[in-house]
């Protein structure tokens, strides 16, 4: 099964990102959208792993979260990956305790290394997809408003991280979770 770590993110949030999508279609840029609904914070792509594996990455969140008391992340901004001239990703951008993220992230990605799980080659980059360029057509004018584009100022409680099993359909991906794990509340 197909499978990643991930923060959910709060509905109100869902929602704002919901309407960056709706001034960014104006754009007539050829973009798969991110439902809304799946929008979410990746923090280890997993991809293709065995049922008999589920436990055990269960165990190494557990351990990795027991060391990590509940945070904040702010909703900041939006833009494009890799460049303007040639977006590839939509994003809406994060801020607050990155410190904490950003360690909880790295130990993550130490402990699932255990299970012969490669390393990101390209350093962490927190952000939510919100769509995905298909083509050129209107990219730069896609980009422009992304990057204009003022956002609400919102926050969020950092409270858990979910194993995520990700099902590609055609009509989109369907995401269940497997195992929601609570970081430490001391």
């Amino acid at each position: 099964m197909r499978t990643f770590i991930a923060i959910e993110i709060p509905a109100e949030i869902k929602t704002a990102l919901s309407g960056l999508q709706t001034e960014l279609r104006r754009a007539g840029a050829e973009v798969s959208w991110t439902k809304p609904e799946n929008i979410h914070l990746t923090l280890k792509f997993l991809g293709e792993i065995e049922q008999r594996l589920v436990n055990e990455i269960e165990r190494a969140c557990v351990e990795t979260v027991a060391e990590f008391q509940p945070f904040k992340l702010d909703l900041t901004g939006a833009g494009v990956f890799p460049k303007a001239r040639q977006p590839r990703v939509l994003w809406a951008g994060l801020s607050g305790e990155m410190e904490t993220l950003l360690a909880m992230q790295k130990q993550l990605e130490a402990l699932l290394a255990a299970f012969r799980f490669k390393s990101n080659e390209k350093a962490f980059r927190p952000h939510l997809t919100i769509g995905r360029v298909k083509s050129n057509r209107h990219a730069r004018e896609l980009a422009a408003r992304a990057e204009a584009y003022s956002l609400p100022a919102l926050s969020f409680d950092v409270r858990e991280i979910v194993l995520m099993k990700s099902e590609l359909l055609p009509a989109g991906a369907r995401y269940t979770a497997l195992a929601g794990i609570e970081l430490n509340e001391k």
